[in-house]
């Protein structure tokens, strides 16, 4: 291929427009052996068409130049093959200063849970120094998506601001309204995670007008309804978390039309995140047969595409946690399957998203104490439930939810082996919890504490005493 032939392809990559890239590519003429530049190209585009398997093969025959190397790895981590993946990218940046790889490196970090790793390698290189373009857009990106992981939010929404408004300069103009909405869009799943949806949907809007204009602009952007049956998901289920449920299942609706007359590339993929999506939403409405249903539905379907690499381990563990937590007892065997499906991915995920995984991890290890038959084993789950909530009150001391859970683990630990150094820590949570939990709450907990018969008669005094000093939780 010659120069202006490989321009001309990568200016239509550029501009997402991957099927006519690929019609551009497929009529220059190449020889079979030593045109690397036609097989990266060729492994560029099929992996914007979601043909990672087809795309690997190419990128493999595509030399050794870095820019080959980095295309061949992008390619490994689409097809799955995600710790070779990584391995090379490491290999480029330690053998050159190349700032695409190591903002793919950085990039692939972050994706593998490695938050800390990820800003080092961010602060470490100068990637700040880069012009306009699509590199300072997805530093940009990044940069602010790893603040967010760390619920450092001022210092996302920054950077997050910032990319907004260099928009222009560094994105072709057929795709910017698109480019806004994707940000937008991860702002407003900023604050879903920080357990703000008022003000995600706020942000959820202004992503939707931007997709209008997208289409407006140019709806031939290769996969636009992948980008929308996201978006619309995500409104759903922020609607889901508000308890606007009518409106939730409309935008549900909104997502299966749209899926069923314009389905994206990764069809499978969406058909199990729609499967998921539903499940939060039945299981927020408190129809929890339903909620298992579909969240068997959408776990089979995202453990199949993990092994092909179409979906993300994270994904298929988030939907074994909350399959398992809407399960009844009768299942106890299979409960306790889907948490150690899940343990080790939200483990690795910690530093992604702290809060919720800690509490998650020590809500698993509460219930591993409740459904054990052995009770030094209960005992020990128990504790290590304290621990981790320990680390959520640490992050966020104004949780009353998670010191609400952490008294539970420590009512049930302290049934399982009373001592004089737990009641004191129960007498304690109890008394500061006045101030934030409802009566009914700690009126549950104390009549639990004084049906249960492992009381010192001391601590059963003063658990009455107590209980007679709360409201009465009936009270209209």
């Amino acid at each position: 291929m010659n120069d202006d032939e490989i321009r001309e392809v990568e200016h239509e990559a550029d501009r997402l427009h991957f099927k006519s890239a690929l019609q551009l590519l497929q009529k220059t003429r190449r020889t079979e052996t030593d045109d690397t530049d036609w097989h990266r190209l060729m492994a560029r585009i099929l992996r914007g068409l979601s043909d990672s398997r087809a795309a690997l093969d190419h990128a493999r025959n595509a030399g050794t130049a870095p820019r080959a190397q980095l295309e061949l790895a992008k390619c490994l981590f689409a097809a799955g093959q995600t710790e070779e993946a990584g391995q090379r990218l490491t290999a480029i940046c330690t053998d050159s200063s190349d700032l695409a790889a190591c903002l793919s490196l950085a990039a692939w970090c972050a994706e593998m849970g490695e938050v800390t790793r990820a800003r080092n390698i961010l602060q470490s290189s100068s990637l700040h120094q880069l012009p306009p373009g699509g590199l300072r857009m997805d530093w940009l990106i990044l940069t602010a998506d790893l603040a967010s992981f760390e619920e450092n939010m001022d210092t996302a929404f920054r950077f997050y601001r910032q990319a907004l408004h260099e928009t222009e300069s560094c994105i072709p103009s057929n795709w910017q309204p698109l480019r806004r909405m994707l940000i937008l869009h991860n702002m407003a799943d900023s604050l879903e995670q920080m357990e703000r949806p008022d003000q995600a949907m706020d942000l959820y809007r202004q992503a939707m007008r931007e997709m209008k204009q997208q289409h407006r602009t140019d709806g031939t952007v290769t996969d636009l309804s992948g980008y929308e049956a996201e978006l619309l998901l995500s409104v759903a289920n922020c609607l889901g978390n508000m308890e606007e449920y009518e409106t939730a299942h409309e935008f549900l609706n909104k997502a299966d039309r749209l899926l069923a007359g314009d389905p994206p590339r990764q069809k499978s993929y969406f058909h199990g995140r729609r499967l998921y999506i539903g499940g939060l939403l039945a299981l927020n409405e408190s129809r929890n047969t339903e909620a298992a249903h579909l969240f068997e539905q959408a776990l089979t379907v995202q453990k199949k595409l993990c092994l092909s690499g179409q979906d993300k381990p994270e994904h298929a563990a988030r939907t074994a946690y909350y399959l398992a937590s809407v399960l009844p007892d009768t299942e106890t065997r299979r409960k306790l399957a889907l948490y150690e499906e899940a343990w080790p991915v939200f483990e690795q995920m910690q530093d992604k998203e702290p809060a919720f995984y800690l509490s998650a991890r020590a809500e698993m290890e509460n219930e591993r104490g409740r459904l054990s038959s052995d009770r030094s084993l209960g005992t020990r789950h128990y504790r290590y439930s304290v621990a981790l909530y320990n680390q959520v009150l640490a992050l966020h001391p104004e949780d009353s939810l998670a010191r609400e859970s952490r008294l539970a683990a420590r009512v049930n630990l302290y049934l399982l082996s009373p001592c004089q150094d737990l009641e004191n820590c129960i007498r304690k949570e109890l008394t500061a919890l006045q101030k934030q939990s409802g009566s009914l709450f700690l009126d549950t907990v104390s009549a639990y504490l004084l049906h249960s018969g492992e009381c010192s008669p001391a601590f059963h005094e003063w658990l009455t005493q107590f209980r007679q000093t709360l409201p009465s939780p009936y009270d209209a």
